[in-house]
Formats: structure tokens, sequence, C-alpha cells
């Protein structure tokens, strides 16, 4: 049995917090599964599948994603991926918040059209703590009329984790 990679970027915490409910779901059902950050620059050849995630602010995803998805796609297209997405508007599911979240993270996907082709794509609400935010992004919530608010419901992370496990292998 194969080895995953749960590899995630994340600014404030809940796409951690998602990712890592994705690793215990995963081990749950009795696979291998390391969870690790983006920043940590995981090493891949190790794993025969992926799981990859990042929060969406304001309609983009970092470039740490995008870095070393650039550095790994090669291999990352030979294995099965999986994909999650992590942001507020996730809280409303629309045709049109799922083609924004998506439009995001296909550019942190470098457009590969093979990244998380097979698998249903998880889509994630997140959480917005004000008083994480710097002054700037507070400035843009409170003039968006923006809502504060965890919206991240771990029950709903481990279903899709365990309906996509028994295809990650």
């Amino acid at each position: 049995m194969g080895r995953v990679l749960v590899v995630f970027d994340t600014k404030f915490g809940a796409t951690r917090d998602i990712a890592e409910e994705i690793g215990r779901s995963l081990r749950g059902v009795g696979l291998e599964a390391d969870v690790v950050a983006v920043s940590a620059s995981p090493e891949i050849a190790k794993y025969s599948a992926a799981v990859l995630g990042a929060p969406i602010f304001g309609g983009h995803v970092g470039s740490a994603l995008c870095d070393w998805v650039k550095a790994n796609r090669e291999a990352l297209e030979n294995m099965t991926t999986a994909v999650f997405e992590v942001g507020a508007s996730a809280r409303t599911d629309t045709p049109e918040v799922r083609a924004s979240l998506d439009q995001a993270m296909n550019v942190a996907l470098c457009e590969s059209p093979f990244l998380g082709s097979t698998l249903p794509r998880g889509r994630f609400a997140g959480r917005i703590d004000p008083d994480k935010l710097p002054a700037p992004m507070r400035f843009m919530m409170h003039m968006a009329k923006l809502p504060a608010g965890d919206w991240v419901d771990l029950d709903v992370v481990h279903s899709w984790a365990i309906g996509i496990a028994s295809r990650l292998v």
C-alpha cells in the first residue's frame, strides 16, 4: 500500500486544521499519510499519492503552493492527486462560488489538466478572525462587509477524505 502526502499552505491556520483532519481520516482507514506544510518543501519521491490544499483569499492562492507544484509537477502528474480549497466564500455552495474557488486553485496548480482531475474537489469553508488579520486586510473586510466567523466543519472534511481514500492508492 502506498503513502499519501497531504501538503498544504496556510495563512492563519484553518487550512492546516483541515489538512490535519484529512491526514487523520486517511490514517483511520489504514492509509499511511503524512501532513506537511508546503513551507517545509516536502520531498515527493516517497509518496504514491498527494492531496494538495490551500486557502483562497480575495480570489487568489499564495505563491508557496504554486512554487512547490512547479518544482514537483512531473512527479505529481504521474500519481493520483486530490485537491482541496479553503475559503470563507465556500460557506455558500453555489456554482459561482465553486467556479471562483476552482479558478484560483487552478492557477496555483499551474493550470495542469491532470492534478486533481480524477477525484472530487474538496471545497471547505474556513474562518476569518479579524484579530489575526493585518490592518489592510481588516480594512478590506470592513469595506466589503465580510462577516467574521469560524465555518470550518471537520465532519464535512472527514466525509470528503473518507470518500476519496480508496482511490488514492
